[in-house]
């Protein structure tokens, strides 16, 4: 078991259906937009924004490009591939690695196979498989659930992402050894996976018999001219010497990855440059067609790009792996890609005939594409805004939203899930009236516009409460993360468990001190019966393994990798985690000793009363400290 995958998403953001279908088919196969962009504007804003952004995040290259119709209206490089060797990004031939936007291809190969009836979107996937997908709840999983990411898996970084292809998994064994929990009911949940997607890949691999990586360069790349794009991993032999470094600033120096390995390829594995995810772009701006090439057919790609998840009509969600989103106006289709060195974006306008990609090779991208993106909205295609008034009564309603948030997307089976605590979002209450959400790292304001939905203040953006038959409050998100949150029980926040957790930590370390002091006060006066010292050494003991635990699991999440900026164990068990998983266990077995004390204590009255209720206190807290390990799943014996 690992803290894997989940801490990357402390550093990014990389998941009942309302269709849209009879608006999608209705429109022109190609958008004809009445707003031309003017070309030489178009790269002295997009030079001016790029320069301002590498210099202010620390980015030492991006590859851009903005396509319009059939036309690329802006191909470009920007800073270095290579900072030692001083190479710049070259748009046609620079290698990036796109990270999840490589799922857009995945799903397109899915599409391709639905057009042909040899996949049926609403089979159980089980049809498709050589290994069962567990009948965890009574409705299966189907192709439309992982295009939707509602399958209900749980998300497990184990095994994601390694440094050399000596650990690489092919991807029927990675999907065979790390099998998620399935933990929602199918259909109901948007909760990112990404093993879903491998799911899906591994799919298009045995219905047609060909390995994945040939399949999308047969039926995906050759027909739209995409000839230096690839799933392969180690990169071949032609295309190796193109990729762009990947770097990770850290106090004035630029340090450099080696290649991420992805074991659930059709996840995120793809190198492409920015050329050819024009060419993408294009084919799918035309409803599967560039020139004389067609990838999909007509209504197929209305239909990929067609809505097919969201948990409430009023907000957007997910079309056919493509998330969706409104901003000044325009539906978008996107998607978001991140491997620890490499940032990614790609929105398309459908309605405007437009696309933007973008890829960066350094973390500061993760934090600008959206900006990026919204610059060159603003700039083209604006949109006059409106404030929100809330209602005078709009913070009633509001207190009960008022919390921390922890994402759908996480792991619920193995030590994993601690890292829930590590990455909440919060809602609180403003003197306005209106709710401050903190996310991310950034925080964002919204007023009610009606009972439990709300809108950004400054722009299109919304975000709605929704409580289940269970009591339980749904947060759900409108912009360029499209998943859903739930309201954390006060038991499972970081505001409960770390006072709980310090607290035993703090009174044991001074009942110690206490008692050594006490200890060496009366030597030569007396001694304290032998139950009373094992007590003592017993709740010390619990405090002793409670600070090992603590020190060993900031070291484990600390250690960083100097090369890549996330901890070592992102990519591997480091030494340490097996004697940390060890310690829980002991912790246990000191508590239920000091339960055990403090019954004799009072049984047997071999203290006074203030120090039986005081070991009595120490215990109650050791026992709260247990109780927290066995929840976060330190405890897996008691599982």
């Amino acid at each position: 078991m690992k803290l894997a995958f989940s801490l990357f998403t402390l550093l990014t953001r990389s998941l009942a259906p309302a269709l849209l279908v009879f608006a999608l088919l209705s429109t022109p196969a190609t958008a004809q937009s009445e707003n031309p962009i003017d070309p030489v504007d178009l790269e002295t804003f997009m030079d001016g924004l790029m320069a301002a952004h590498l210099e202010s995040h620390h980015i030492p290259g991006a590859a851009l490009a903005i396509v319009q119709g059939d036309s690329v209206l802006l191909a470009k490089g920007y800073g270095y591939a290579d900072l030692k060797a001083r190479t710049s990004v070259d748009p046609e031939r620079t290698l990036f690695r796109p990270g999840s936007t490589s799922k857009l291809v995945t799903w397109t190969a899915v599409m391709q196979l639905v057009e042909q009836g040899r996949l049926d979107l609403n089979a159980d996937v089980n049809a498709y498989l050589d290994f069962p997908i567990p009948a965890t709840f009574p409705e299966p999983i189907t192709l439309a659930h992982l295009l939707a990411h509602t399958p209900g898996f749980e998300d497990i970084g184990e095994g994601l992402f390694v440094l050399s292809a000596e650990e690489l998994l092919t991807l029927e064994a990675y999907l065979k050894r790390h099998l998620p929990a399935r933990v929602f009911p199918p259909g109901q949940v948007s909760a990112y996976s990404n093993y879903g997607t491998a799911l899906a890949g591994y799919i298009v691999q045995r219905v047609t018999g060909e390995p994945f990586e040939s399949y999308v360069e047969k039926h995906i790349f050759e027909p739209l001219g995409m000839t230096a794009s690839t799933f392969r991993q180690p990169l071949p032999a032609q295309l190796a010497p193109h990729l762009a470094g990947g770097y990770f600033y850290d106090n004035g120096v630029y340090r450099t990855g080696g290649f991420e390995f992805i074991s659930a390829t059709p996840a995120g594995a793809m190198s492409a440059p920015a050329g050819d995810m024009a060419r993408f772009m294009m084919a799918h701006l035309q409803n599967g067609r560039l020139g004389d090439a067609r990838i999909l057919q007509e209504e197929t790609a209305q239909r990929m790009h067609s809505q097919l998840f969201t948990p409430d009509p009023r907000l957007d969600g997910m079309a056919h792996g493509f998330m969706t989103m409104t901003v000044n106006g325009r539906r978008i289709l996107h998607h978001a890609g991140d491997t620890p060195l490499f940032h990614t974006g790609l929105f398309l306008v459908p309605e405007e005939g437009v696309g933007l990609y973008v890829s960066y090779n350094a973390l500061g991208g993760a934090l600008v594409r959206d900006a990026l993106f919204r610059a060159f909205m603003d700039r083209y295609f604006p949109a006059s805004f409106t404030p929100v008034n809330p209602p005078a009564d709009a913070a009633q309603r509001a207190a009960q939203y008022l919390g921390e948030y922890h994402a759908a997307r996480a792991n619920y089976t193995t030590i994993e899930k601690v890292l829930q605590l590590l990455q909440p979002t919060l809602v609180q209450l403003t003197d306005e009236g209106t709710v401050r959400v903190f996310m991310g790292g950034r925080t964002e304001t919204y007023a009610e516009i009606e009972p439990g939905f709300f809108r950004h203040s400054e722009r299109q953006d919304r975000l709605l409460f929704q409580k289940d038959a269970a009591g339980r409050i749904w947060l759900h998100f409108n912009d360029f993360t499209p998943f859903t949150s739930y309201k954390a029980p006060w038991y499972a926040t970081f505001s409960f468990t770390a006072p709980l957790v310090g607290g035993a930590l703090l009174m044991t370390l001074l009942s110690i001190f206490g008692w050594v002091v006490a200890f060496a006060a009366r030597r030569g006066t007396g001694r304290a019966s032998f139950a009373a010292g094992l007590a003592r050494w017993t709740a010390g003991l619990f405090g002793v393994a409670l600070t090992a635990f603590l020190l060993m699991l900031v070291g484990v999440l600390g250690d960083i990798h100097p090369d890549y900026g996330v901890p070592r164990i992102f990519f591997g068990e480091p030494p340490l985690l097996s004697a940390l998983l060890l310690l829980p266990t002991a912790i246990a077995l000191f508590a239920l000793g000091m339960a055990f004390f403090t019954v004799l204590s009072w049984l047997r009255r071999y203290w006074g009363w203030f120090s039986r209720l005081h070991y009595t206190v120490l215990t109650l807290l050791a026992l709260g400290v247990v109780w927290v390990l066995w929840h976060w799943n330190f405890l897996a014996f008691m599982l």
